[in-house]
């Protein structure tokens, strides 16, 4: 396999599980909305996976670059960075969110009874 072809290989991995992370996150708020914090939760917990997915795929790439194999830095290649990039900070404050969230839930609901 050509470095380009693996250039290309790696970056469309790390895209697609990056993705299937933010696609994960965005249906965690929809359960943050319904307050159904267990749901939420779970998907974090999916995004998470997919994101190391993304991160190993990331990792080959830089491997590769050390072993001595030289790689193109492609527009690609920084679509995929930055798709790995905004995934990991979006489910860092998702995390977040869900906490805060269910913290003023819980916080009204002691005060209605």
């Amino acid at each position: 396999m050509t470095n380009e072809s693996k250039s290309v290989q790696f970056a469309t991995m790390t895209i697609l599980h990056a993705g299937n992370a933010r696609k994960l996150i965005a249906d965690a708020y929809c359960d943050l909305n319904d307050f159904n914090f267990e749901a939420a939760r779970q998907k974090i917990k999916e995004a998470k996976e997919e994101a190391l997915f993304a991160h190993r795929e990331q990792s080959k790439i830089i491997q590769a670059e050390s072993q001595g194999e030289s790689m193109e830095i492609t527009l690609l290649l920084t679509h995929a960075q930055d798709s790995l990039m905004s995934a990991v900070s979006e489910m860092y404050i998702a995390k977040n969110m869900i906490k805060v969230v269910e913290r003023l839930y819980n916080e009204i609901q002691n005060t209605k009874s």
